[in-house]
């Protein structure tokens, strides 16, 4: 694996923080950034990152709709906020624009290298802070029952822990083909067209607990 990351942040500090951890780390290239949304669409393409690292407040652009122009620009992009903000708004705006990723500014050097790991291997990353944060910002949980399957409800609880099809398969003794089908019929039933969006469907319905905060 080797993760080009580009970080987004408007304070010089938490930037140069955030390339010297991620830098020591093998497998993990800063390959630009930008202390401005405008800045970060001017030299995104240039930089070709695989991944975002993007703040939500910063001067100019929010940081929503940088997201949205960012995937706009490459589909395949994957996008992880790391804020020291939790309000709802933003929350279920940034996801909603596409991002896979929601972390602290307080996590760990850790957490954040495993991460971005995790995020390149094609898993979600959610605080679970901000995942409790989801569930207890809706009002009302939906009532109907998505007609999940005992098996789906299996594969949904794993896929909710950050696990790939290949681990999933591992821990349930089944095919990747098979979880991948599984995996299909839970986006459908749950009305979402993404894993990290039919996660945080799911909590927020109350099928599926948050993780637990390390």
């Amino acid at each position: 694996m080797n993760a080009r990351v580009f970080i987004v942040d408007d304070h010089e500090l938490v930037r140069y923080a955030l390339r010297t951890v991620l830098e020591a780390e093998s497998g993990i290239t800063v390959v630009g950034e930008a202390a401005c949304g405008d800045d970060a669409l001017d030299l995104f393409e240039d930089a070709n990152p695989d991944i975002v690292l993007l703040d939500l407040r910063m001067p100019g652009m929010p940081g929503i709709d940088v997201c949205r122009r960012l995937l706009e620009m490459d589909p395949t992009l994957k996008v992880i906020v790391l804020t020291s903000y939790d309000e709802d708004e933003e929350i279920f705006g940034v996801l909603s624009a596409g991002a896979v990723g929601y972390l602290m500014k307080d996590a760990s050097p850790l957490a954040l290298i495993e991460s971005v790991r995790n995020v390149a291997d094609g898993q979600t990353v959610l605080d679970g802070s901000i995942a409790r944060r989801v569930i207890a910002a809706s009002s009302l949980l939906e009532a109907d029952d998505p007609g999940l399957s005992d098996r789906e409800m299996d594969v949904l609880a794993v896929m909710a822990r950050g696990a790939s099809n290949k681990e999933i398969a591992h821990s349930l003794w089944i095919s990747e083909p098979t979880v991948k089908t599984h995996v299909s019929h839970i986006l459908r039933k749950l009305g979402q067209s993404d894993r990290t969006h039919a996660i945080v469907e799911a909590m927020r319905r109350g099928i599926v607990r948050p993780p637990e905060k390390p």
